[in-house]
Parts: structure tokens; C-alpha cells; sequence
């Protein structure tokens, strides 16, 4: 286990390198959410994507299909932008496997697929961008820490023959 000591204020602190390592999940499972935000924001000033999406979501009825369709049609660069940064995330998993970040990757990926379809559901009703942005942001890196916590207790519980 790597483990190492930091001095604060005259007394040594251990540090789990695990904690450590949550920053790093942060920005991963944020990665593809905030490439697709970049894209929808370019499909917005493009041809009005977002509004006309949100408008076209309301108007047909909160549906899988109408939220689907319209995402297809009038979004097409978040839905790029979506791809690409699950692309790196996963590019990132398989180039740093052998230092063990190929879980903190997936998990990373998972949380952000998981919360994806709740913020497209959130952001066609009539919550505020902001708190779209923020609840789905939130429910990633939760998810995504929560699956590389049970990751990390399911590997030391199998260790330690429990």
C-alpha cells in the first residue's frame, strides 16, 4: 500500500495515496460532461440547440424518444463532445493500468454514464441550467467514488481472505 508522511504543523500525518487519487477521479468523471457542455454550448451559438431542444422536449412531452430525437438532432456537437471525453477518459484507464488507475477510470466513465440520462431528463424540465449542471456534475463524481470505494473494499476484503 502506498502510504507516505506529510508534515503539518510539527506533527507527521499519513497520507493514504488513495486519497489522494479523488481529485483525479473528480476531473475524469467530469471530463466528458463538461466536453459535452462545451459543445452544447457550441450547437447554442450555432443554431440556438439548447433552446430550441428544450422547447422541442416540452412541447412533445417528456419522453425517451423525444429526448433522444431531439439530443440527435439539435445536439449533435455535445453528443460529440460526450463521446470524445469518454474516449479519453478511457484512453487515460488503458495507458495508466499498470499504476492502477484503469479503476479509478471506469469508474469515472460509469459515474458520468449514470448520470447523464438524469441530467438530460433535468434539463428538459424547468429546473435552471445551474442546478442542472451542478446536480448532474454531483451525482457523477458520487457515483464515481462510490464505485471506486467498493472497488477498493471488495480488493481488501479479497486480500485479506474475508
Amino acid at each position: 500500500m502506498d502510504q507516505r508522511f506529510t508534515i503539518i504543523r510539527g506533527q507527521a500525518v499519513l497520507e493514504d495515496a488513495q486519497h489522494q487519487k479523488r481529485a483525479i477521479f473528480v476531473l475524469l468523471a467530469l471530463l466528458p460532461m463538461s466536453l459535452a457542455i462545451a459543445g452544447a454550448l457550441w450547437d447554442e451559438r450555432a443554431h440556438l440547440g439548447i433552446t430550441n431542444w428544450r422547447s422541442a422536449c416540452r412541447a412533445s412531452g417528456l419522453s425517451l424518444a423525444s429526448l433522444l430525437t431531439f439530443t440527435w438532432e439539435l445536439l449533435p456537437t455535445a453528443i460529440i463532445g460526450m463521446l470524445l471525453g469518454g474516449l479519453v477518459v478511457q484512453c487515460i484507464g488503458l495507458r495508466a493500468r499498470d499504476r492502477g488507475h484503469a479503476r479509478a477510470c471506469l469508474a469515472a466513465h460509469a459515474g458520468c454514464a449514470l448520470a447523464m440520462p438524469l441530467g438530460l431528463v433535468l434539463c428538459a424540465l424547468a429546473f435552471p441550467a445551474s442546478v442542472t449542471l451542478v446536480t448532474e456534475g454531483a451525482l457523477a463524481v458520487a457515483i464515481a467514488l462510490g464505485l471506486t470505494h467498493a472497488s477498493v473494499v471488495v480488493r481488501r476484503r479479497t486480500s485479506h481472505g474475508a
